[in-house]
């Protein structure tokens, strides 16, 4: 009975006043308690940093000031103190339970029998020297009944010093062990899962935002590793020092990619510039501070690093925010915001259970793990909508790809097939479409004796321009039925297109050449005239009156009758001859440079001159592909025997 009222006074005077260091009682019936406020400390320099030293009579122990061991800037080694005693009727083992791993060594130092007997534990110790085998430091504590026991625990460190720190009896702290493992197994599952998903979609996508998703999840997972201390497990040599330098480095390789992925899974580059370059302004200093390693002293480069993580997570959740009311696409935008929000939170529970504020029950105590959990989940639904997205527009752009090749199937038929001479008369033509596909069109008709040139320029170019050109090619038969009637035949072909034009309209130029008659007929509606080259130089524009074929004004065409040459070329052209632009300086190639180009070539044959003439063009403009369509087609007047 008076030890039972021993045990009562002592406890509660020790609780009411942890200034005193009066022994902690501990009872086997209790699952665990949280006993991070019960200890004292010292900070002693490394020289004399020894269990003899702390064991003298003028060491000054110091309360600890929170409820759990925290100290961030810590030079030199940290001594911690606490004195047990174990009121039960058979001897017990308890389970000293420290919960951060990111720590270097663990030295617990006890008195058994009057021998000192030191255990070892943490991340620069090989997992056969630790007494548990466990990716968490714990100590196993064997009292007898009534058995009082001061413990000294020397931790050093390089990294800043947190821990929640616990008693557990035998049963719960087996229990514990296994729902850990049990979390953390299905955590790194889970992760490793989303690790290969990310893998799948950077090199089934080959999009940027999935390759820096991909990079961005590794590093949060190597984060966890250490933050849950499975870092533990992975051993190289007898050298551990690495694992102090992974660990920050990490940490801004994370900054780093996570930014990255924000800017381009939000594509602030358009809609939100300045931000974009504020952002890449402060990858540029992630990716200098992690070279920084050179010059700091690892405590201090960690100690930024820790520190300036919470940048990127507040400048990510801002632009999301931002993203929220411009984006139209709302539900990927909410996604996100919650992914980042959720490690935000996870962040802030994990320090305010550091320090002491909030209790360190599981929830807390792995808050930053549960959410990087989170926030992958809302990242990977945020991706699998982008995804269904991808694989729309994919859908969509074969179903235009198939309807291009059909349109480009529908072009070639337009063009004439290839041929060099007609009735004697050599030929020349070139075509080079803006697009794909384009609006011109030429159409060669050989009869005996007779010739028809016919060529045209649908307004715009691409699948509308075509199909109207397609459509014009039909419309030709009437022309074939009379080809002696330009003028005429070009009045029933527009008549015959008014209900498709659909807001465009149509420059043409038709030429009808009789060799045995030696005549041309042409009607011109509203095309640029037809240049007569003859073999000195001399140039001659051949047009008569006509307006383009719309549906709201008559084209009122007037055929016109001419004699026919006994030498030189015809040439007819569309306008993107002379409005090519030069990429450099904008200027046109133009009417002027077009002639002059012509009369160099008065003497070659009229492919020559069709080849010539694309070939300047090109040079002119830098690029093979124009604003416009260009068409040339040539024909020579001298007949060949």
């Amino acid at each position: 009975m008076f030890r039972n009222w021993l045990n009562f006074f002592l406890s509660t005077l020790f609780l009411c006043s942890p200034l005193f260091s009066f022994p902690l009682s501990i009872e086997e019936s209790k699952n665990y308690r949280d006993i991070g406020k019960y200890f004292e400390y010292v900070i002693v320099p490394e020289k004399e940093s020894s269990l003899d030293r702390i064991l003298r009579e003028d060491t000054l122990w110091r309360p600890n000031p929170k409820a759990t061991i925290s100290f961030p800037r810590t030079k030199d080694p940290l001594w911690i103190k606490i004195t047990l005693i174990h009121y039960g009727n058979l001897p017990h083992t308890f389970f000293l339970h420290f919960s951060s791993p990111v720590i270097d060594v663990f030295e617990l130092h006890a008195q058994v029998k009057g021998k000192w007997i030191t255990q070892v534990s943490g991340e620069q110790v090989l997992q056969s020297n630790k007494p548990i085998y466990s990716h968490i430091p714990a100590f196993p504590i064997t009292l007898s009944p009534d058995e009082t026991r001061t413990i000294y625990v020397k931790i050093h460190s390089a990294n800043p010093i947190f821990n929640f720190v616990s008693i557990y009896n035998s049963r719960s702290f087996i229990a514990y062990s296994k729902k850990q493992d049990i979390f953390f197994a299905a955590y790194f599952g889970a992760g490793f899962m989303m690790f290969l998903f990310s893998i799948f979609l950077a090199h089934t996508l080959r999009y940027k935002k999935f390759f820096y998703y991909f990079f961005y999840l590794a590093t949060v997972l190597l984060i966890n590793s250490f933050s849950t201390g499975f870092m533990q497990y992975i051993e190289i040599g007898y050298n551990h020092t690495w694992k102090n330098y992974l660990f920050p480095i990490t940490i801004y390789l994370t900054s780093v990619f996570g930014l990255l992925f924000t800017i381009e899974f939000l594509e602030t580059e358009k809609n939100f510039p300045k931000v974009t370059r504020l952002t890449k302004g402060f990858i540029l200093l992630f990716i200098s501070l992690i070279f920084s390693i050179f010059f700091l002293e690892l405590k201090n480069f960690i100690q930024l690093g820790v520190t300036l993580v919470i940048i990127p997570i507040l400048l990510a959740l801002s632009i999301s925010i931002m993203a929220f009311f411009k984006s139209k696409r709302k539900l990927e935008v909410i996604l996100f915001l919650f992914a980042f929000g959720s490690i935000l939170i996870g962040g802030a529970l994990n320090t305010l259970t550091v320090h002491g504020w909030i209790r360190p029950v599981h929830l807390s105590s792995y808050s930053l793990p549960l959410g990087s959990a989170i926030e992958v989940f809302f990242l990977s639904m945020a991706l699998v909508l982008k995804v269904s997205d991808y694989r729309k527009a994919t859908e969509e752009k074969q179903e235009l790809d198939l309807q291009l090749k059909i349109a480009q199937k529908l072009q070639n038929g337009l063009l004439p097939q290839k041929r060099s001479h007609a009735n004697g008369h050599a030929l020349g033509f070139r075509y080079s479409p803006a697009s794909d596909i384009g609006g011109d069109f030429v159409q060669i008709i050989v009869k005996e004796n007779e010739i028809g040139l016919f060529l045209c320029d649908v307004s715009g170019h691409g699948i509308p321009a075509a199909m109207i050109a397609s459509m014009t090619k039909v419309s030709l038969q009437i022309w074939d039925d009379s080809l002696d009637k330009p003028g005429y035949a070009a009045e029933r072909i527009r008549l015959s297109l008014l209900s498709s034009l659909a807001g465009h309209f149509l420059s043409a130029f038709f030429v009808y050449i009789n060799q045995k008659e030696k005549i041309i007929k042409i009607a011109n509606a509203g095309h640029h005239p037809m240049i007569y080259l003859d073999r000195n130089g001399n140039i001659e524009h051949i047009t008569s009156p006509g307006r383009a074929m719309n549906e709201y004004v008559e084209s009122r065409l007037i055929e016109k009758t001419l004699p026919l040459p006994n030498s030189g070329t015809l040439i007819l052209y569309t306008d993107g001859v002379i409005e090519a632009r030069n990429a450099t300086h904008g200027e046109l190639f133009g009417e002027d440079r077009f002639h002059s180009l012509l009369q160099t070539l008065a003497k070659q044959n009229p492919q020559s001159i069709c080849d010539e003439v694309i070939t300047e063009v090109e040079k002119f403009q830098k690029s093979k592909r124009s604003d416009d369509d260009i068409t040339i087609l040539a024909i020579s007047l001298e007949k060949e025997i």
